[in-house]
């Protein structure tokens, strides 16, 4: 990795520990901060890049801050911008408008998602909070996400078949 790609991923946790500060998963038992940096740590251990890790990073900033999409391609560039927007849960959505844009995105937005679907709900059995509303609306975005990384997709699947069988 070069001192560049090292930069991004620090300016990319900067970001979000700055636009997440004091904000928690009240369910999961912990700061969001805590849980972006995970999701960002498993996209980074499947091998996926730099782009896709700061994404990974920054996947809730727009979702649960004030923050714009055009700050973040401002600050990290178009691609990272894109791929935030692909996983971003949007007020206006349906869930079946939320499953076809997931469907149609490309497999780091895929993949990220399923980091972000892993990460929720471990900390959710560890929490005991998982609910069966949980699993089935994750069963059903995990079904979509065909072109992920075949190790997160398999890991959002093992949690999910965990969990069924709890």
């Amino acid at each position: 990795m070069t001192e560049h790609e090292h930069g991004t991923l620090l300016r990319a946790a900067r970001f979000a520990c700055t636009r997440h500060a004091g904000q928690a998963k009240p369910r999961q038992k912990r700061p969001v901060i805590d849980h972006v940096l995970e999701v960002g740590q498993l996209v980074a251990e499947a091998g996926l890049g730099t782009v896709a890790t700061a994404a990974a990073i920054l996947h809730d900033t727009l979702e649960k801050t004030e923050t714009a999409a055009h700050e973040i391609e401002a600050a990290f560039g178009p691609r990272i911008r894109e791929l935030v927007e692909a996983v971003t849960d949007l007020p206006w959505d349906t869930q079946d408008s939320a499953k076809a844009r997931l469907q149609a995105a490309p497999a780091d937005a895929q993949s990220i998602k399923c980091a972000d679907i892993a990460s929720n709900l471990e900390a959710l059995a560890r929490a005991h909070a998982l609910t069966v509303k949980d699993i089935n609306e994750k069963a059903a975005t995990v079904a979509v996400l065909t072109r992920a990384n075949p190790d997160l997709l398999r890991r959002a699947q093992a949690v999910l078949a965990t969990a069924v069988t709890a």
